[in-house]
Parts: structure tokens; sequence; C-alpha cells
């Protein structure tokens, strides 16, 4: 473990306001096996870790415009990362700097949107930032003791909620350099216990369970040379017993979260680079594929977005598929269900409805919003869908689709990028940049509210 005095804290002026304004009512994850499950403060406390049955979904906005925004909080620096709640405190990851020279963390207020903290520290592993890079892509993750922040340059810190530094690694120095075309962006799961990070690359790739107290390595999967993948660990419960579920790079594993003993893997996918294994329920989840064969094994991509499901019996462990997708094809986001249906989305915005018990296709939509980047939040009978460029479509959830509303956007649809959104862009023919449009990246639900994140800014819009 490598600890360092580099970091530099900041408090907001006033030491923040003496009482909240407002303290948002706390609802527990449903992220499997993770240390706010059972935590009543806990609220999206690592990446995709939602409980839908507890948020009141009459009570979330369902139409929307920029004149609605509750609140806009500018943020240091640009992150492609979701944000992670506890409480009332959001915390959220940026970089600066012509080599990612400098990673933050923030802590903003759920209600206000003023930063009551910024930690900030210089990257163990600079290399250059621009917009085909990940740029602080991993999302935190937030328990009731710390904050956890992994970034693609290898450097995962530990910082107490008051923004003070615990412990820090600076793991590309410990493993090795990491070999992606387009950076690390997987984000860490967690237990009570562990931080579960995954580094799959082209050189020597792992999965390790981190202690969240020291910072050390509980232990550590080797699992060889990888090709290309960006997609993150989920975690799946099988009776009381969790298992970190990686599906990457051609292949779905399986591994203990008290060990790390892979108790299953399959090799018949394919294209399975970016989406992140979805919790179902009693050993259930949903894997999905991108089809670019560019960026890795693509051979069976078209039958690779299923539901599987993990059984046991006793001490042998089997993993079945319970169907495939015909048709649905997965794109940049995770797929998600509720107790009917299941919900894709390919690169082109084409939502693929589907029956939950038997993978029959009871629809197929483009979206008006286009392709989307964030993973689809369903809630109650609504249906919330993030365009990348920035417009919210708002669905009725079940097998047949209803549309709420539609083009509901937090920023002007012509508002122009932001100097960091437009980093490194290549030249046009005429040697002019090209204009990229700001990007959406995740969207949390919370109590009568959603939280917007946009590369270099996050929104708070509450119901009316």
């Amino acid at each position: 473990m490598t600890t360092t005095g580099r970091g530099r804290w900041r408090l907001n002026s006033l030491e923040r306001m003496v009482g909240r304004v407002m303290v948002l009512v706390g609802i527990s994850i449903g992220s499997a096996g993770s240390s706010a499950a059972d935590e009543p403060d806990a609220a999206w406390s690592s990446f995709l870790s939602f409980a839908p049955e507890a948020i009141d979904a009459e009570r979330l906005p369902v139409a929307w415009t920029p004149n609605d925004v509750t609140w806009k909080a500018r943020l240091v620096g640009y992150g492609q990362s979701s944000p992670a709640l506890w409480r009332d405190r959001l915390f959220v990851t940026t970089v600066t700097g012509p080599m990612k020279d400098v990673y933050h963390v923030s802590c903003l207020d759920t209600a206000t949107g003023e930063t009551d903290w910024v930690y900030s520290f210089d990257s163990s592993w600079p290399s250059e930032s621009s917009t085909r890079v990940s740029r602080a892509a991993p999302t935190p993750v937030v328990d009731s003791e710390a904050v956890y922040a992994f970034f693609e340059s290898g450097d995962l810190v530990c910082l107490g909620h008051d923004g003070k530094l615990r412990w820090s690694r600076a793991l590309q120095r410990d493993w090795g350099e990491f070999d992606n075309r387009f950076g690390i962006s997987a984000s860490p799961a967690h237990s009570d216990r562990c931080l579960f990070v995954l580094v799959d690359h082209e050189g020597e790739s792992r999965l390790a369970a981190i202690d969240k107290q020291t910072g050390r390595e509980q232990w550590v999967v080797p699992r060889g040379p990888r090709s290309r993948t960006w997609s993150s660990p989920g975690l799946v419960r099988v009776g009381d017993t969790t298992v970190v579920v990686c599906s990457s790079s051609g292949t779905v594993d399986g591994y203990l979260v008290d060990n790390g003993n892979r108790v299953f893997s399959t090799a018949d996918v394919g294209g399975n680079t970016v989406a992140t294994p979805i919790d179902l329920g009693d050993g259930e989840f949903l894997v999905a594929s991108l089809i670019r064969p560019a960026d890795g094994p693509a051979e069976n991509a078209a039958t690779s977005n299923r539901k599987m499901k993990i059984v046991r019996e006793g001490d042998r462990w089997r993993l079945e598929t319970g169907w495939v997708a015909e048709a649905a094809r997965g794109g940049f986001c995770s797929p998600v269900g509720d107790s009917l249906c299941c919900y894709w989305l390919n690169p082109v915005g084409v939502l693929f409805c589907l029956d939950r018990e038997t993978g029959q296709e009871h629809y197929a939509r483009r979206l008006s919003c286009g392709a989307c980047w964030a993973t689809p939040i369903v809630v109650g009978n609504r249906l919330y869908l993030f365009g990348k460029d920035g417009e919210t479509v708002v669905a009725r959830s079940g097998p047949r689709l209803e549309m709420i509303s539609e083009a509901n956007r937090v920023w002007p649809e012509d508002e122009p990028p932001s100097a960091s959104e437009q980093l490194g862009q290549p030249p046009t023919a005429d040697d002019n940049p090209i204009q990229p449009a700001p990007t959406l990246y995740s969207v949390l639900a919370i109590d009568g509210a959603l939280i917007f994140r946009r590369g270099d800014v996050v929104y708070r819009v509450d119901s009316r």
C-alpha cells in the first residue's frame, strides 16, 4: 500500500450550512452484496446500485425543460462517471490538465447543489487527455464509513465523509501498465468489507478484492491478457452467497466474494465489452453485447443478449442460459428489467422490450432521444430513457409501449459544448475542430427528483 500526502483538500466557505435546508429520505440500494444493501441511509452507493421499490415513482418528475432545473452545479474539471449518493451528499469525480494531471473528488449538497468540499491529487500515471479516451470514467463507491474513488490512471483513494484522505494506492505502479486503447472505465463493486476492482486490458488482467479499511488486497485473481473491454463487475446474490460476475471480452465468469474462487465460466459469448451484469434476483441476471468486432471477440455477439441464471447445488455451481434475445442488441448502456419485462437499447436508440420469463419480444421502437449512453431507469410503471445528447423520454413500463413525455431536457438543445467537452477533438478537412454536443453520462432517481450528470455539470430536477 502506498500512502501519500500529495492530495489537496478544500472545504466550501462558511464551513457549509449549519443545518441542511433539506435532508433527503434515505433509501436502500439493490446492488447485491453491497455494504449499503441493508443500511437505510444508502442510495446509489456504487455504479447502477438502485432499488426501484425504494422510490415512490409518483413523486418523480415526468416532464421538464431547462427552466424547471432546481439547481445546476459546475464541476472542477470533467468526468464520465456516475455520481454516488449517501443521504444528502453527492460524490462526483473529475480530472483536469492536458495529461490528465490532477484528479478530483467533489462532494455536493444534494438539496442545494453547493460544494461541501473538493479533494484533489496528482495523477500517478499521467496520460494525454482527449475526448477519445476515458476521463474520470469509473464511478466512485460510498458507504457509511468513507468514499472510494478509482481512476483510469490506477489511482485508488479512500476519503472520509469529511473529505480527508485515509489511504491511497497507485495500481499501475503495483500491477504494471494498463494497456487499453480508450482507457480503463470499469467501476468497482463493493461488499461491506471490500472493493472489487476489475482491470481487464491487453496486458495481464485481474480482479482484486481491496480491503476498505487498509487498501490492501484480500485476494487477486489473474484473468490473463484480454482484448479491449470496459464493462464493470456486477454482484449477484444466490441464496445467502454473493458472486462477483464479470461479463467481459468473450467470457462470463463468477467469483465468490469471500475468497475469489471462480465457480463458473462460459466462453460462448461475444461482444460483451461494455454492459454491466444486472442482478434480477434469485441468481438471475442480464448480460448484453455490442457488435463492434474491432473492440473484442464478436463471434457470438448476436446471441449474447441473454437472461442467465446461477444455480447452486451444495458445493456445485453451474451457469444456465434462461433465454437469448433473438433480435435485441445491446449498446453503450446496460439492459434493465422489472417484474414483467426486460429492456435493451441498441447503439442507434432502438428500444427492445422482452418478456422477462420467456424472452419473447413485445415490441421494438426507435426513440426520439436517439442513442443512449446512460442506463435507463425503470421504477413503478415508468421507464426513463436518456439520450446521450440530453433528451429524456418517459414511457410506461410493461409489454405495451405508451409514451408519457418526450423532448425533456435540462440544458437547451442548441447549447454549445464547453472547452472541456471539445478537448482534443481532431480537425475536420478544413482544419476546424469537430464541435461535439454536450454528453449526458448518467442519471440518478432519488426521493422526488432526478439528478443528471453531464461531463462538467450536475443538474437536479424536482417534480412540479
